[in-house]
């Protein structure tokens, strides 16, 4: 594989990454044809392309689902001091940014 340039970015070493492999590829799979070519019967196949993994949501079944949690509720008190919470740490980060 050719030495890359001093200071070459990331993106041009992975370029020339790839193109190596693909050469290596290529070599390789002109050795294949030859030793097919040289025992009768057996015929050379190009490589197939990687099979898709099956979908996980698709295998997974209602038996093996867990159960949806239920939704808890919350007090109109406590809604109250969690507005009152946000407001006043609002106000603080305005306060920080001189608003």
């Amino acid at each position: 594989m050719p030495r890359p340039k001093v200071g070459s970015s990331r993106s041009d070493l992975i370029r020339l990454a790839i193109a190596g492999i693909d050469a290596q590829i290529e070599n390789l799979t002109e050795k294949k044809r030859e030793l097919a070519r040289e025992i009768p019967g057996v015929a050379y196949s190009a490589p197939a392309a990687p099979a898709r993994p099956a979908r996980k949501r698709a295998a997974m079944t209602s038996a093996t689902a867990s159960p949806a949690k239920k939704k808890r509720k919350v007090s109109p008190a406590t809604r109250k001091k969690l507005k009152e919470a946000a407001k006043a740490r609002w106000a603080r980060i305005r306060a920080e940014r001189g608003e």
